[in-house]
């Protein structure tokens, strides 16, 4: 990387450079940058610290308080980083390909029920069938993954429904359910109308899903009586396993439930949309268009009604 300066050009960073910077983005850490890229610590600090001169600005903080964090400016930059980055792996899947070989490395963003219901399947997959394929996995919230999207921290990520700033494709219909304890009268029915929890104590997810379960509610013009809400869905089961609330959420977030927790269908039949997103598709590297490939052959399905 050059910059222009006054009529001469200064030799800033090379490509080992800018995987030293995205490393501490990374790992938070110069000391686990340099383990990455097998560099003592005190050589990434001389080597940001000149970098850092020849720029002739901070791109990167420490401090007790906040450990590694990047400046305004260093944020700015390390999205262009990125893309350098990503220009990079490009060329090198390019050349690899034409020695018949697929290699090269994805980031993919991906929520908690994400992360435990499908990467598994899909990363044992791809080891199998790619295995010079490298998977990053990041784990966040929706809103995190949508972040990561922009900045291009990821370069893809499941999300909810449709969201015309991304690229994107199906992925999973996700249907809604109600789970409750055995002994619940609801539980005698084979499904449950979304009238019937009028009056029940419900547990919440405090996540986007949760959101959009509660503007469910209100379409029917109930006021959901939201007794707990919770971080985590083991949470949730738990509670409803104790008796004190009932659960609404989505079949593929429930896993094994216990022996005195059932689940049913919520009526009307009603189904989460997700969708694997990219920035722009017509920049997707092989190995994204690769893990997208391999993610609907092993998961998408036809879409059914929304909420």
């Amino acid at each position: 990387m050059h910059i222009c300066n006054r009529g001469y050009i200064k030799n800033v960073m090379n490509k080992s450079h800018i995987e030293l910077i995205i490393q501490i983005a990374e790992s938070g850490s110069f000391t686990k940058a340099g383990e990455q890229l097998h560099m003592t610590q005190p050589a990434v600090s001389r080597t940001i610290a000149s970098i850092e001169s020849q720029l002739g600005t901070k791109l990167i903080k420490r401090d007790k308080k906040n450990g590694v964090f990047f400046t305004e400016i260093g944020e700015e930059v390390l999205v262009i980083l990125r893309k350098i980055m990503s220009e990079f792996h490009k060329i090198d899947e390019l050349v690899a390909a034409e020695r018949g070989l697929e290699i090269g490395k994805v980031h993919v963003g991906v929520y908690n029920t994400a992360y435990t219901r499908f990467l598994p399947k899909i990363v044992r997959t791809m080891e199998e069938r790619y295995p010079r394929l490298e998977i990053k996995l990041w784990e966040g919230s929706i809103d995190q993954i949508k972040k990561w999207l922009r900045t291009e921290c990821v370069d893809v990520g499941v999300i909810v429904a449709d969201d015309q700033e991304f690229d994107t494709v199906p992925f999973v219909s996700d249907q809604l359910m109600v789970v409750l304890a055995t002994n619940h009268p609801l539980a005698q029915q084979s499904e449950i109308h979304i009238l019937d929890l009028e009056n029940e104590s419900l547990l919440m997810e405090k996540n986007e899903t949760g959101a959009r379960i509660s503007t469910l509610f209100r379409s029917h013009e109930i006021d959901p009586k939201i007794k707990f809400e919770m971080e985590h869905i083991e949470t949730g089961i738990s509670m409803v396993q104790e008796e004190l609330g009932i659960l609404v959420t989505t079949e593929q977030s429930m896993g094994l439930l216990p022996k005195t927790v059932v689940s049913r269908p919520l009526m009307p039949e009603t189904f989460q949309n997700l969708k694997l997103a990219v920035r722009n598709q017509k920049e997707n590297s092989k190995a994204t268009n690769v893990f997208i490939q391999t993610a609907l052959s092993l998961f998408a399905q036809n879409q059914t009604e929304t909420f």
